[in-house]
């Protein structure tokens, strides 16, 4: 799901492919919008003219808007399920990185013979902490990016294919 580099990408390229997903999430965003907007203004019309002939309601329109926002919630929760496993994976990387960089300190101060050796040890632990940290924290966001895509891309599929189509039926 996530675009995870190999453990430790550079963490400013994958922190930059993720501002340009969150970006590409904030457009769909905003064209899912207006999409909804025009398919509203488009199914509220059919929806009036529908009122003079009870006939009218018998419009497959009508029985679609609900069957196909089921069909796009249940794939929506499918991949936001899949990217749950995912996210707990991320966290149990921050955990794991933090329990093992304390273990590398508690391990190390026996063998430190002099207070040389104590700065050393806890210069490359806090250097080990820091860098496990961010590369932990850039798979949880790098997961959560993947997630909220992975949850909207149903609906903006099914909005925009709807303003598509009644805009061909009704333009």
């Amino acid at each position: 799901m996530a675009r995870r580099k190999a453990g430790n990408g550079e963490p400013t390229q994958r922190f930059l492919t993720v501002a340009g997903d969150l970006t590409r999430t904030g457009v769909k965003t905003g064209e899912m919008g207006v999409a909804a907007a025009q398919t509203i203004g488009y199914r509220t019309a059919m929806m009036a003219a529908a009122m003079n002939n009870p006939i009218d309601l018998a419009n497959p329109e009508f029985v679609r808007m609900g069957s196909e926002k089921v069909e796009a919630m249940v794939e929506a929760t499918h991949a936001v399920a899949k990217g749950i496993g995912e996210m707990q994976q991320a966290w149990m990387t921050l955990m794991q990185g933090q329990l093992q960089a304390a273990m590398v300190m508690v391990t190390g101060l026996g063998q430190c013979r002099n207070p040389a050796d104590l700065m050393e040890l806890q210069r490359r632990t806090v250097t080990e902490t820091v860098e496990a940290g961010i590369h932990a924290a850039l798979y949880m966001v790098e997961s959560a990016t993947a997630l909220t895509q992975a949850g909207m891309t149903p609906a903006y599929r099914t909005v925009r294919a709807n303003a598509r189509r009644l805009a061909k039926l009704h333009g």
